[in-house]
């Protein structure tokens, strides 16, 4: 059974879908802004100070920013393939993959940086 059409005219499949593309960006943005945090919190926190405490911090946070940056630009994307403009990004595996790789390096260097 399908659904009746919203009040407005508007597709409800495609609201549906839009907020679907949105609760992904905001799980990507939390992901990229807790990965900022504990770069902070390792700079700023660990005893001893010194520049390895620091230095991690800085692959961390670099690293979230990066997260926020592709965050951005997949949530893009997918807003325009629900609009119909370009193919959906959501089959593409290759980027989520390499930003995990990223995330994967970029912890065990803050780790080789705090215990070397």
């Amino acid at each position: 059974m399908q659904e009746p059409a919203a009040k407005d005219g508007g597709d409800p499949d495609l609201a549906r879908d839009h907020l679907a593309n949105e609760r992904t960006f905001l799980a990507w943005t939390r992901t990229a802004a807790g990965v900022m945090v504990l770069g902070l919190a390792v700079a700023k926190l660990v005893e001893g100070g010194g520049v390895r405490p620091v230095a991690a911090g800085v692959v961390l946070g670099v690293t979230g920013v990066a997260g926020m940056v592709y965050a951005g630009v997949r949530y893009r994307a997918g807003a325009a393939a629900i609009d119909g403009r370009r193919p959906s990004p959501a089959g593409r595996t290759a980027g989520p993959l390499a930003a995990a790789g990223v995330l994967l390096v970029a912890m065990a260097a803050a780790l080789a940086l705090l215990l070397w």
